[in-house]
């Protein structure tokens, strides 16, 4: 993995979501350029670390092609890997409210925004002992995708850990609203 100074195409992905050098600092990215025996399947794709007060847990691989990643998976994760939320340093935040998002750049975009956020790696990847992360929160904001599986998402974490499922735009998600409207939409979304 190497750190994104020098590596213009997946600087120009990033920004396409609106995540810019801070981002890349705050989130430690970086891309897979020369892997190591046996993770070949990584290269050239967006590393995610996932960060926590001991150190990086597990990391996440995602695909810089701008296509729908027909024949092969937008993401991958290391063999063995077990499934951690992302983004649990925001756990620290002084803060009432924690927000829940479907994916590392959905919650890269609410953290971003300055709304504390957690991400799940996928609508299926919710662990039982998540919950216990949220405990303390007096708001739990459930942010799934504008589409059927995000919907589900929302649907799921409001009976799991007492969220307010917060429904996005059909076809819209944390990272499209911040993109379209900037912190504010987000914001807006959750009544602030």
């Amino acid at each position: 993995m190497n750190d994104l100074v020098g590596d213009t195409s997946a600087q120009g992905y990033l920004a396409s979501r609106g995540l810019g050098p801070s981002a890349l600092v705050t989130y430690r990215l970086g891309v897979v350029r020369r892997p190591l025996a046996g993770h070949e399947q990584y290269a050239g794709r967006l590393a995610i670390p996932y960060l926590t007060p001991a150190g990086v847990v597990n990391i996440r691989f995602r695909c810089l092609q701008p296509h729908e990643c027909d024949g092969h998976p937008k993401y991958l994760s290391a063999d063995g890997a077990g499934t951690n939320l992302f983004n649990v340093l925001d756990l620290k935040k002084d803060s009432p409210f924690i927000c829940v998002a479907e994916g590392e750049i959905d919650t890269m975009s609410l953290s971003l925004a300055g709304l504390p956020a957690v991400g799940v790696p996928g609508v299926d990847a919710w662990q039982k002992h998540f919950s216990r992360c949220l405990e303390d929160f007096e708001v739990i904001y459930a942010f799934g995708d504008g589409d059927k599986a995000g919907s589900k998402f929302s649907s799921f974490l409001a009976r799991e850990t007492r969220a307010r499922p917060i429904r996005m735009p059909p076809g819209d998600d944390c990272n499209s609203i911040y993109m379209k409207e900037g912190a504010n939409g987000l914001h807006r979304l959750i009544g602030e």
